[in-house]
């Protein structure tokens, strides 16, 4: 199936040449903060469950298993390395210790829901452990938050996948272009909503000066 279009047709290769095992590698590199597809792959992966190619249950069951250690894997490396990994290799990026105690305390907030919504996101779906892990998120919330959302994302683009038939194209369309638009918007959303939170925190302590 190496003739499907755009991101679609440069993840098929890998599925026809390894199968399950390029599912499981590239959906686990998708959750450790590589920039793999791992929507398309797995799209491509529930399109093959069509032809018969690959099986339904043992795809579901591998992709499901790689998102779940992938963000686990993210989420040990931020709670390791900590906050001085992150200055480190975020110094340029603007990423200062002001500005982890406002994601802390934002994890501290929504921390379970960012963690299962992020998973449809690609760019949190590449920071959502290593960010969850460096807040120093518990362990049992993030790994209940990581198990519910790997299995909605998993659900979800097989489901597209299964569908998609003839409609291929306009899902490598919204994959492309529509679902990173929606990514930054919803980073600015976060941005702004922190940001007001800071400006009534500094309101609120100027009103007690």
């Amino acid at each position: 199936m190496t003739d499907l279009p755009g991101v679609f047709g440069s993840v098929a290769p890998y599925i026809d040449d390894y199968g399950y095992l390029a599912v499981a590698g590239m959906v686990f590199l998708a959750n450790l903060c590589i920039p793999v597809p791992g929507d398309a792959t797995l799209i491509v992966a529930s399109i093959y469950t069509v032809s018969g190619d690959l099986g339904l249950v043992p795809v579901l069951v591998v992709a499901w298993t790689a998102a779940v250690l992938g963000e686990c894997a993210a989420f040990a490396i931020g709670r390791y390395g900590g906050r001085p990994l992150a200055i480190r290799l975020g110094r340029r990026f603007g990423v200062t210790h002001d500005l982890l105690d406002r994601v802390e305390a934002f994890y501290a907030r929504r921390g379970t829901a960012t963690v299962v919504v992020g998973r449809f996101v690609p760019l949190l779906r590449r920071a959502n452990g290593l960010v969850a892990g460096l807040t120093e998120m518990s362990w049992h919330r993030f790994l209940v938050a990581n198990m519910v959302g790997a299995a909605l994302w998993v659900g979800v683009c097989t489901i597209v996948g299964r569908q998609a038939g003839n409609n291929i194209d306009t899902v490598n369309t919204v994959l492309e272009r529509v679902a990173p638009l929606l990514g930054l918007l919803l980073v600015v959303v976060i941005v702004l909503s922190v940001a007001r939170r800071r400006r009534r925190r500094r309101a609120a302590e100027e009103e007690l000066r």
